[in-house]
């Protein structure tokens, strides 16, 4: 761990701009005072003023993850990082790349499929999204289910704690863990503990040929037939997705890829080389074929990338026209996926909305796109919904996080509804680190 006084270094220059100011904006509020730093030193020198002045501190990097977390009560300082852009080292033949917490996702994949590299994550936004956003909320997508999250690929960090202090945990060598792995502690940690800096990930070669199959389901019983057969054969997807029959609906809508509609779905891409892809498509064929109703090769990159951007992304669910779009993230355990759907599809008739469901089919990560109509009325049921399906999960310890919804139904309900003894040390690990609550105050679970 390294320590670096900045009592000596000045501050970053306020964004003038009303423009650039109204850029900053999170569930209504818009900062009192915007900062755009240049150097850790300054980051320190801001948070050693707002703990003097008793700021609220909003670290910024593109703002895509901003629709996050409880409604802020005050919002004193947007804390930008988009001067914090850059890749500063890359070694290829190490597998290892340092970069900067506010460089876009795709830039750093871009300079790393030039030598047929990438850091094998893809998170919602992944084509706007930075990595210190994707770090702070621990996001992840379809590739979840073979390749694990960016906390996987992360070996070292650098940060400016809330007094301003910078420091480094891990480093440039993937095995350098002698105690604590500090990494993890700040992944998922919502920017309350420091202020990301930069970050040192190990790398993945790309998959040389991918292929992705769809197949829809005699019925909601066979998803989990199916997958408890591809489980258990040698078999091994870089991604299973599971659709409702709204969700492949809405799917077939962009791409027409099955005939029939009101039947449940699972997505599977393969990667690897050629004939080991080919002999895995040719196996599920015969693993499946007494629960298929339907399957389709995609071949063609254009389709592929098409199919698991609307997989990936949240935008085009909830930009449907409907006056009332909400985003709920249900986390139940992989073999309790089926009847946790079965739960969910019956809000349809229960509170009379529309639902969509994708989910990461063998890792129990459910999300679910609510529409109707924006009135009192169903926003208290949905919120009594919400209750009683995290009372249900918690015996299992699943949880139910609001992930997007309009600020009033925020404000009437706690957004990540987590309830469990370890609870009690993520607060005393808070308290610790930002005794004073200045970093995304009251938007975390602590």
């Amino acid at each position: 761990m390294e320590v670096e006084s900045t009592n000596n270094l000045h501050p970053g220059v306020p964004l003038a701009s009303q423009a650039e100011r109204s850029r900053f904006v999170v569930d209504g509020l818009v900062a009192e005072r915007t900062y755009a730093p240049k150097t850790a030193g300054e980051i320190g020198i801001i948070l050693e003023q707002a703990n003097a002045h008793g700021w609220s501190v909003v670290p910024f990097g593109a703002g895509t993850k901003q629709h996050l977390g409880n409604p802020l009560i005050k919002f004193d300082v947007a804390l930008s990082l988009e001067n914090f852009n850059q890749i500063p080292e890359y070694e290829p033949q190490d597998l290892v790349v340092k970069v900067e917490s506010g460089c876009c996702l795709a830039n750093l994949q871009a300079t790393l499929a030039q030598d047929q590299l990438c850091l094998p994550i893809d998170p919602p936004s992944c084509e706007t999204a930075t990595l210190g956003g994707i770090v702070s909320s621990h996001d992840s997508g379809p590739l979840r289910f073979s390749q694990g999250t960016i906390r996987d690929y992360l070996i070292g960090i650098g940060l400016v704690q809330p007094n301003g202090v910078w420091t480094r945990f891990g480093s440039r060598v993937v095995k350098n863990v002698t105690g604590y792995d500090m990494c993890k502690l700040y992944t998922g940690a919502f920017g309350t503990l420091g202020i990301l800096v930069d970050f040192f990930f190990k790398l993945k070669p790309l998959p040389p040929y991918e292929k992705t199959v769809i197949v829809t389901l005699k019925e909601l019983a066979a998803t989990g037939a199916a997958i408890a057969k591809l489980i258990r054969s040698p078999m091994i997807p870089t991604a299973v997705e599971f659709l409702n029959p709204a969700a492949l609906e809405f799917v077939n809508r962009s791409l027409s890829l099955t005939k029939n509609q009101n039947r449940y779905a699972l997505v599977l891409r393969f990667g690897d080389v050629e004939k080991a892809v080919q002999w895995q498509v040719e196996r599920l064929e015969k693993l499946w074929c007494d629960l298929v109703d339907q399957g389709i090769v995609l071949s063609d990159s254009t389709e592929q990338a098409l199919l698991w951007q609307l997989l990936r992304e949240d935008g085009p669910w909830l930009k449907q026209s409907l006056p009332l779009m909400i985003k709920l993230k249900v986390n139940c355990l992989p073999n309790r996926m089926v009847e946790t759907v079965e739960v969910l599809e019956s809000l349809k008739t229960r509170i009379n909305v529309a639902v969509w469901i994708k989910a990461h089919a063998g890792n129990g990560v459910i999300r679910i796109y609510l529409g109707g109509e924006d009135s009192v009325s169903l926003t208290q049921q949905l919120i009594d919904q919400i209750g009683q399906l995290r009372h249900t999960l918690r015996q299992t310890r699943g949880t139910v996080i609001v992930e997007s919804a309009p600020v009033s139904l925020k404000k009437a309900i706690d957004v990540w509804g987590y309830d469990f003894k370890d609870k009690i040390l993520m607060k005393q690990i808070r308290n610790r680190f930002d005794p004073q609550g200045i970093l995304n105050p009251k938007r975390f679970v602590v």
